[in-house]
């Protein structure tokens, strides 16, 4: 699902949302009665939630984003992401940088905390835990790598990296996995934590409920440091794939809240549920040969700016994402890190513009690309609208359509097509760079490199405050000017919840339905 091709620093962002239909991202749903009209008071009902995809590991340092649900249940992370975007505290009270250039990182621990297991966190436990993420190799480890961390003090961790990070706080919410810390306990049995947890959550998963790749039942936390924010008996995540089987189980009262999917979002707003949707996802093409190996026309900024004007992406956001998208020339979301409406002007649909840029460039006649494509969040489709619509300024769009995602992956990311179709999650512009934009990204399989963006980028880093705002649009406003991608639509992840529950929101900062934040109606 996540293609792992980079060693990259950041490299692991390029896995986080990329790539996934969006009931594959996240989706929940269940098979049996929900029972959130049982109750005797307090925290004494069952939350009924699910996943699309069966996690391989329950382990946060090796677990893959879309199973996030799974880990932040049980693992508290140091710093908790709000469905508003805001940061709040978790197992840190509060953390700073210290000195100029965003390379050092304090967290300042809660005390008393107790683990599932009974241990206490420390200080020094955060270390051991960030230093086997690190080890672990995990999708996120890379965030995290060559930098050192230190327990100053009992309840003080500082982490020292080699060059700029602006983003630790983002890094280390539920959102990552990696912030959900795991207890010393664990650690010495790694082995153990595939299935079982170690965290300082307000839930543990309970074994004898759970059947993997079926469901997994979790049950309150002992320990747990906020016993008022335990708010349920039991949760149960279970595994269903169908989009409409998704529908129909909240529909039914089978499942609470659920993912949706663009195919279903009409047909639930019908049925009275609640829906919820944040601008998430951007589609549309990565112009991979910018230094024309494979496609020279593409070497020249004015063909691929000519291919974005031959885009007309208000069509194919009517036609694919009735409800759900909307066009963009950008490669951030409505809202997003870095996103400036003002770009979205810059390449309206001007067939005759588009046919002048080709002619300047040497392509009177256009020319031949060579494009591949998966077959998920309707990708393949828009790629048959787009070489419709670039037919008309004369490229002969030759598409490669693969249902196999395993293929598609080796083929777009090994470098072997110059051109690719692709769904990318909104990053903060720091975990973007190294997974979308610089020479080591998985998303820039020939390397490509300039000097200017690197300039940009690495000012971005080191910048903080309405400054890193700035040139955070800056580094966006220079890909889309240089035409590096095509974007067509940006879409929202749909979320469905029964009246019976509140609490299921989310934002342009934080378009992931965060589990803490769900509550029981009335």
């Amino acid at each position: 699902m996540y293609p792992g091709l980079t060693a990259s620093r950041a490299g692991g962002a390029l896995r986080v949302l990329a790539g996934l239909s969006a009931a594959a991202l996240l989706a929940v749903t269940a098979c049996s009665a929900s029972s959130t009209s049982d109750s005797d008071g307090g925290a004494s009902k069952t939350l009924t939630v699910a996943t699309v995809v069966s996690p391989q590991t329950l382990d946060p340092a090796k677990a893959v984003q879309n199973n996030a649900w799974l880990e932040q249940l049980a693992y508290e992370p140091l710093i908790v992401r709000r469905s508003d975007g805001s940061l709040a505290p978790g197992l840190a009270t509060s953390w700073e940088y210290h000195g100029e250039g965003n390379t050092t990182f304090v967290l300042h621990l809660r005390t008393k905390v107790q683990f599932s297991d009974g241990t206490a966190l420390t200080a020094q436990n955060v270390v051991d835990h960030l230093t086997y993420v690190v080890a672990s190799a995990g999708q996120m480890a890379s965030f995290l790598a060559g930098d050192t961390f230190t327990a100053t003090d009992a309840t003080t961790v500082t982490i020292t990296s080699k060059s700029a990070n602006p983003n630790f706080p983002e890094i280390f919410t539920q959102d990552y996995n990696i912030g959900g810390v795991i207890s010393s306990t664990g650690l010495k049995s790694p082995s153990a934590l595939g299935t079982q947890t170690a965290g300082a959550g307000p839930y543990m998963i309970d074994t004898a409920q759970t059947v993997a790749g079926d469901h997994y039942t979790y049950l309150p936390n002992p320990h747990y440091y906020d016993p008022p924010q335990v708010h349920w008996a039991k949760v149960v995540i279970r595994v269903i794939t169908s989009p409409q089987s998704v529908l129909n189980a909240v529909r039914t009262g089978q499942a609470d809240v659920a993912v949706g999917d663009p195919s279903t979002v009409t047909a639930a707003r019908q049925a009275g549920l609640t829906v919820a949707a944040a601008p998430l996802l951007w589609s549309g093409v990565v112009l991979a040969d910018r230094g024309g190996t494979m496609a020279p026309a593409l070497a020249d900024v004015r063909v691929r700016q000519a291919l974005n004007y031959a885009t007309d992406r208000a069509a194919i956001a009517g036609a694919l994402f009735a409800g759900v998208g909307q066009p963009t020339n950008q490669i951030t979301v409505p809202g997003g890190y870095g996103y400036d409406p003002a770009l979205d002007k810059t390449y309206p649909y001007d067939t005759a513009k588009a046919r002048s840029l080709l002619t300047e460039a040497g392509y009177p006649q256009g020319f031949t690309l060579r494009m591949v494509t998966p077959e998920y969040q309707q990708l393949n489709l828009m790629a048959q609208a787009l070489k419709q619509q670039w037919k008309q300024v004369g490229v002969n769009l030759e598409i490669t359509d693969y249902a196999n995602s395993n293929q598609y992956t080796s083929d777009a990311f090994g470098g072997k097509f110059p051109a690719f179709m692709t769904a990318f999650g909104q990053l903060p512009i720091w975990m973007e760079g190294p997974s979308l934009l610089l020479p080591s990204a998985a998303f820039n399989p020939l390397h490509h490199a300039d000097p200017a963006l690197q300039n940009l980028y690495d000012q971005a880093a080191r910048a903080t405050g309405p400054d890193r705002d700035a040139l955070d649009r800056q580094v966006e406003a220079y890909v889309t000017d240089q035409a590096w991608f095509v974007p067509v639509v940006t879409t929202s992840l749909p979320y469905y919840a029964r009246k019976t529950v509140t609490g299921v929101r989310t934002s342009a900062k934080a378009p992931l339905l965060e589990l803490y934040e769900i509550r029981t109606a009335g």
